[in-house]
């Protein structure tokens, strides 16, 4: 059975009851080619899978290196990262931290927990948005007494992949959502910010405005069209909640480490 079906794509794309148009489409936005990369990669799990699908899209992670050292060798921490891609950057992030950290935990979208070749690394959670769902409310129970076991966790924060931002005129990540905010405020662990440079590009980022749907299923697309490309990675230091600067009663956290992670873009092309 294929990783995303014709029924899957209908739904998403919201053109029930039109075959030919669904087939022509899948072949054009990548998704029978998405398909069949998932095929072969079928026997593979975590970081293996995570490498070979590096290979077979062409792309090549670069890492600074010094950065590697300040990942916790033990003991509980959260990574925030930057979302640009939406794909490559959830793989590069779970190679990175998992062969460090084999018992590495990832929260992230209940349909990733559908990919078998990640599921033993995520934390399935809806949408930000949807935080009052029972599953959402498990998998933020779950998140915290992983943290408490000593497992490290890994977020994106702004729940979804960059778009342009009228307000800051640039394609960047949205507001980090407050969940993610309260989550770290109570596991009360280290913080290590990442980030991830680079884009899909402006074409992608306005798609959101023509329809919600279409930058969704544009996401497949955006894998294949990164041959030869090179992924900037930063790690930053662990940041302790108690350290994060406090504006009179509110607490300046989310902003704060949003800020520090797109701070080490500074020297990146």
């Amino acid at each position: 059975m294929p990783a995303i079906s014709k029924a899957d794509f209908s739904k998403a794309a919201g053109i029930n009851g039109q075959p030919l148009l669904v087939s022509f489409l899948m072949n054009v936005l990548k998704i029978d080619a998405f398909n069949t990369m998932m095929e072969n990669a079928e026997a593979l799990k975590g970081v293996a899978f995570a490498d070979h699908l590096f290979k077979t899209l062409g792309v090549t992670l670069v890492i600074d290196q010094e950065s590697l050292g300040n990942i916790p060798a033990n003991g509980a921490f959260i990574t925030v990262a930057n979302h640009p891609y939406g794909a490559i950057e959830s793989l590069a992030l779970l190679s990175i931290l998992v062969k460090k950290r084999p018992e590495t935990m990832f929260m992230g979208n209940f349909l990733l927990k559908k990919v078998p070749n990640l599921a033993d690394h995520i934390i399935a959670v809806n949408p930000f948005e949807n935080i009052k769902d029972a599953s959402s409310i498990s998998g933020l129970k779950t998140t915290l007494k992983v943290l408490k076991d000593g497992v490290p966790v890994a977020i994106f924060p702004a729940g979804e992949v960059s778009s342009f931002c009228l307000k800051r005129r640039q394609i960047t990540d949205k507001e980090w959502h407050p969940v993610v905010g309260k989550i770290i405020a109570k596991a009360n662990q280290p913080i290590v910010p990442v980030y991830f440079h680079g884009n899909n590009g402006l074409l992608f980022s306005l798609a959101r405005y023509i329809h919600p749907s279409l930058q969704t299923i544009m996401l497949f697309s955006q894998l294949f069209n990164k041959r030869g490309h090179k992924l900037y990675v930063k790690i930053g230091q662990p940041i302790m909640p108690g350290d994060v600067p406090q504006q009179g009663d509110k607490c300046n956290m989310l902003p704060y480490l949003r800020e520090k992670t797109y701070e080490m873009a500074a020297g990146l092309r």
